[in-house]
C-alpha cells in the first residue's frame, strides 16, 4: 500500500497534528454555537496493527492536550480505526486495546 493512511501519518506526524488540531478547534467552536459539548470521533485510516494506531494516537492525544491548554477548555473525543486491511483483521484483538471504536 505504500505511503497511505496510517503509514503516511507515522512518517509525517505534522499531517495528523494539523488535522487533529482542525478537528478539535472545530469541535470547540461548534460547541460554543450549539451551547453543548461536541465529541468528535477520529477514525485513523488503513491501520495494519496496534503499533501504527498507537503512534498516530499518541500524536492526536498530544495535540488535544495542547489545544486544551491554549483554549483553556477540556475536550472529549474518541479515536478509532476502520478494519479494512487483511492484517488489521488478523490483529483486530490487539488493535482493540488501543481503539475506542471500529468500523468495518
Amino acid at each position: 500500500l505504500g505511503q497511505r493512511g496510517a503509514r503516511l501519518l507515522v512518517r509525517y506526524p505534522e499531517i495528523v497534528e494539523m488535522q487533529a488540531r482542525a478537528i478539535f478547534e472545530a469541535a470547540i467552536e461548534a460547541g460554543k454555537e450549539l451551547h453543548d459539548r461536541v465529541t468528535p470521533e477520529i477514525m485513523v485510516p488503513l491501520v495494519a496493527d496496534k503499533k501504527e494506531l498507537d503512534i498516530v494516537k499518541e500524536r492526536i492525544v498530544a495535540t488535544a492536550r495542547l489545544v486544551e491548554k491554549e483554549r483553556e477548555t477540556s475536550l472529549a473525543y474518541h479515536i478509532g480505526t476502520m478494519i479494512e486491511l487483511p492484517r488489521a483483521c488478523l490483529t483486530a484483538g490487539e488493535i482493540a486495546r488501543s481503539a475506542d471504536f471500529f468500523s468495518f
